[in-house]
């Protein structure tokens, strides 16, 4: 624990000092990488990244965008999250900087679904034990379950959808199936679930690099409100237990393996992680689908190939572009030396495009052998719990919307979201 500490308090000095020196200086790779041309178009950035090593170093820390590398890092269980400081850099430094990597300022009294009691923001057996409780109701196997389920809200959806000329995708289907199936999960009422949908949206906003006081706001008032939520509903579910997550994790609590503070933590997290991710993922493959026309005929002629395709949507654009991680000591990983204490960018969507790893990577390929390869649910102990839900979820999806439609066309211009760490669309307005 003192090892940890010091390379806490040693990251903290390390990125204020960089951090206030960069204020009056902005090197080559602090105006590429934290650019707004980002949010259109990170990859030509990424690739300019790719041609100035492996491991580039900047006043805000280290980065990678090479697929090896990141992938070693994230397998490494030595390796720690950053999220285990969020919150404590950018309350020294006063503002946003390095705000995608550390969150912003705590809120006391509030659970921060991703601070360092969530189990993004725990390593070591602290992790495991969080991953253990959650590990049944999240497996592949239990997810499975809910396929007819979501195949009949997904179907629907675009029924309802369809009922105009033109809808949007973002707005009517993409963002409502992942909700409808984070609250079955959860054993959310139905009269609640659009409340979940605006928190997941607030909370979700507030952890991009580009956050403004409006969202910071409003992602403090849907933490409140849902912490609210879920102290109301615990009493009321341990009396009544069902078939749920939420009943699941309350039979773990009073076995005496979750404190109520851990409980309230994984709930928020569940219900940030249970549909942000796929809201983009849906959003991202279908305008995929239309760049790459000729990728749509394929998996129409043969929708055995849809969930290989769900992998390839990930690599070619990543709904979550980046990780961030930093070494207690200094260690060599995959051939590369990493000093102690420095943050690690991990730029899944940079190493997600690596020519080494993927063929042709600027290209969509629905038939791609090793799509799987992709970093886009991280890797190692901290691949994202919620990937089997995900993958499912965009398979209902995809297959809902070749049946009925007739093609993946643009009605307008799409209209991507202001945000770069979560990469998705506000907008994608189709032809019914």
């Amino acid at each position: 624990m003192a090892v940890l500490d010091g390379a806490a308090g040693a990251v903290r000095d390390s990125v204020r000092a960089a951090a206030m020196f960069a204020m009056g200086t902005r090197d080559e790779f602090t105006r590429r990488m934290l650019g707004r041309h980002m949010i259109a178009d990170p990859y030509p950035t990424y690739e300019w990244a790719r041609s100035q090593g492996r491991l580039i170093g900047s006043k805000y820390g280290l980065t990678t965008v090479d697929w090896e590398l990141a992938n070693a890092i994230l397998r490494n269980p030595a390796i720690r999250t950053a999220n285990s400081q969020r919150g404590v850099v950018a309350e020294q430094l006063g503002g946003r900087v390095m705000g995608w990597m550390f969150g912003p300022p705590r809120r006391p009294g509030v659970v921060d679904p991703i601070g360092p009691d969530s189990m993004i923001g725990t390593d070591g057996e602290a992790h495991r034990r969080l991953r253990r409780l959650t590990r049944e109701p999240f497996s592949a196997t239990t997810i499975e379950q809910l396929r007819p389920r979501l195949t009949r809200v997904a179907e629907q959806l675009v029924r309802e959808a369809r009922r105009s000329p033109t809808f949007d995708l973002m707005e009517e289907f993409a963002t409502r199936l992942p909700v409808t199936a984070i609250c079955e999960l959860l054993g959310i009422p139905e009269e609640d679930r659009g409340r979940f949908r605006a928190w997941g949206e607030a909370i979700a906003a507030d952890l991009d690099a580009y956050v403004t006081a409006p969202r910071e706001r409003a992602a403090g008032r849907a933490m409140r409100e849902l912490q609210a939520y879920f102290t109301d509903l615990i009493p009321r579910r341990r009396a009544d237990p069902g078939e749920d997550v939420l009943s699941h994790l309350i039979a773990a609590e009073e076995e005496d393996r979750l404190s109520e503070r851990e409980l309230l933590v994984l709930c928020s997290l569940l219900v940030l992680a249970g549909f942000e991710t796929t809201v983009n993922l849906i959003g991202n493959g279908v305008m995929a689908l239309i760049r790459f026309p000729e990728q749509q005929e394929v998996l129409r002629a043969d929708p055995s190939l849809i969930p290989g395709a769900v992998d390839e949507f990930l690599r070619y654009d990543a709904p979550i572009q980046i990780v961030a991680r930093f070494a207690p000591e200094d260690m060599e990983i995959a051939g590369v030396e990493i000093p102690a204490t420095i943050p690690l960018s991990i730029m899944l969507g940079g190493a997600n495009r690596d020519p080494a790893m993927f063929e042709d990577p600027a290209t969509l390929d629905v038939t791609r052998a090793n799509a799987r390869k992709h970093l886009s649910f991280s890797t190692g102990p901290h691949n994202c719990l919620g990937a089997p839900l995900a993958v499912l979820e965009a398979e209902v999806a995809f297959a809902a919307l070749f049946e009925a439609l007739p093609e993946l066309r643009l009605a307008d211009r799409a209209q991507r979201r202001d945000t770069f760490v979560m990469r998705g669309y506000q907008r994608i307005p189709l032809v019914s």
